[in-house]
């Protein structure tokens, strides 16, 4: 598995963001959907061991991710709003993460740099680059390495229409070649097709998981709908 929670509850002072969370991943792509505020990014925080339970317990790869960071070697992560330095260029970022992991960051930097199209602007520093240079670096670095899985949050927001089809092509290779994905994603209709496993998270609970074809009939539905999802 991917990710198991049990009894997983997390708060932050009166507020319970995530309550009685039970589910395991499987290895191939997750898309976690639901509403804004209902619990997915504190979810997927948690997987990761940024964020500790407050009660039940969460394993990354069948280890415990807060104690044991050294699991996330094997992780690639792209947040949703970007989280960067802004007084480093592109490059020094990457070359940074690159040899975090071990890898060879000039081999690494080409690579993830073809992929998002991003050579005219790495040598800027970051604090002059617009949103889109912002989602592309950030992107780029949850491909950095060989991960086992990567984490990517809302991949498709704020990118323009011929980047979205980039984007999905990208994922379609890397999971064609073995690599396992979670995804939390509000534009879900481009990533259905890939998915083989979906959770449901609304108001700090899961609402509904399963294998695409079982929970794609939900999206139809008008329950789906008072989730609010458009």
């Amino acid at each position: 598995m991917i990710v198991e929670a049990k009894n997983l509850q997390k708060r932050f002072g009166p507020i319970v963001a995530l309550e009685n969370i039970n589910v395991k991943i499987p290895h191939g792509l997750t898309l976690i959907l639901g509403p804004n505020g209902g619990g997915k990014s504190t979810f997927m925080k948690l997987a990761l061991g940024l964020y500790k339970p407050t009660k039940g317990k969460i394993k990354l790869l069948g280890r415990d991710p807060w104690k044991d960071a050294d699991v996330r070697k094997n992780v690639g992560v792209a947040f949703d709003p970007p989280a960067l330095p802004k007084f480093i260029s592109g490059r020094e970022w990457l070359s940074f993460l690159a040899e975090a992991k071990g890898g060879d960051a000039k081999k690494e930097i080409a690579k993830v740099s073809k992929m998002f199209g991003m050579d005219a602007f790495l040598k800027r520093r970051i604090d002059g680059y617009s949103s889109g240079m912002l989602k592309r670096l950030s992107l780029a670095q949850a491909f950095l390495g060989e991960p086992h899985v990567i984490f990517l949050d809302e991949p498709l927001a704020n990118v323009d229409f011929e980047s979205i089809g980039d984007i999905i092509s990208i994922v379609k290779d890397w999971k064609e070649s073995g690599t396992s994905f979670v995804i939390i994603s509000h534009i879900w209709e481009p990533l259905i097709e890939l998915a083989d496993y979906i959770v449901v998270i609304s108001a700090g609970r899961i609402y509904l998981k399963g294998g695409r074809e079982e929970v794609e009939n939900m999206f139809k539905s008008s329950k789906f709908f008072h989730l609010g999802f458009s």
